[in-house]
């Protein structure tokens, strides 16, 4: 008699059980991997950034880009008014990049929507000769980095007296932020990545002010995020690049001066990992 061979159905389960124990050790193992290389790729674009930045400097007497300026559509005073279009720092380092990836975290290469999020304030961004988004096809609309508002200060915004930054006038350039990883938070809309609570060693005043998005162009609208792994990638002044935990203390000196803070009053550089505004003895946040 011929009798067909075939597996048993107890082979047949052993089988699938092997499988799925193998897919369970391997698929993490990918994922790891697949995030490792993503890390490495932004860690990448920041180190490529900050030597923009550089290029920058050189061209501009030491003095790094404003955050953002009315560049058509402005008041007669040069304020931004509804249908402005801002010229931003990220528009600043394009013709030394030429290369968009460069601003953006590839964990969330959409992290930052720019014309949706100037869409909320009326503005639109930098068209390059364009008279609205429909009809350009050259203007920034995605980024993943967020900039060092103290760094890149924006005179030309809101009346301030903030002038540019000259490189020369940091004291710790290997210890002042540029940009890092971040994220668009729309005015009047709650950051969840702020506590709600004091934590210790956590400055309460910065932590309001980061919690609620009240003022749309400004270092609350554009906080850090730790999307690696729990880890923020950040570059310096003196252009290099690292990673970070979200609970990293980078820098403890702070700012004693009636303008931040009050008189006698010494808030700490940097809380990680929202906070990322601020320069080692000279500002410990703009605009607080």
């Amino acid at each position: 008699m011929n009798h067909k061979k075939a597996f048993t159905l107890i082979e047949l389960l052993v089988v699938i059980a092997i499988i799925a124990i193998l897919a369970a050790i391997l698929f993490p193992v990918f994922a790891q991997a697949k995030a490792a290389a993503k890390k490495s790729a932004t860690l990448s674009n920041l180190k490529q950034n900050g030597t923009a930045v550089a290029l920058y400097q050189a061209d501009h007497d030491d003095t790094y880009s404003q955050s953002a300026y009315c560049a058509t559509g402005c008041t007669v005073t040069g304020q931004p008014t509804v249908g402005s279009q801002l010229f931003t720092v990220y528009d600043s380092l394009m013709p030394y990049t030429k290369n968009r990836d460069i601003i953006q975290d590839v964990a969330e290469p959409k992290a930052i929507d720019f014309p949706a999020f100037l869409a909320t304030v009326g503005m639109l961004p930098y068209l390059n000769g364009a008279t609205s988004i429909a009809t350009a096809t050259n203007y920034i609309q995605f980024a993943g980095v967020v900039p060092n508002f103290a760094v890149f200060e924006d005179p030309g915004i809101g009346g301030t007296d903030d002038g540019v930054i000259n490189g020369t006038s940091l004291d710790i350039p290997a210890e002042t932020i540029m940009f890092g990883t971040g994220k668009m938070v729309k005015p009047g809309t709650q950051n969840l990545d702020v506590p709600s609570v004091v934590t210790p060693g956590l400055q309460d005043r910065i932590r309001i002010k980061y919690r609620v998005n009240a003022v749309g162009l400004g270092g609350e609208g554009f906080p850090g995020v730790a999307r690696h792994s729990g880890q923020l990638i950040l570059n310096f002044a003196d252009t290099h690049a690292k990673t970070y935990k979200s609970n990293a203390v980078l820098n403890t000196t702070g700012l004693d001066s009636t303008r931040y803070g009050g008189a006698n009053t010494t808030e700490r550089v940097y809380n990680l990992p929202f906070d990322l505004n601020g320069i080692p003895n000279m500002l410990a946040e703009p605009g607080l």
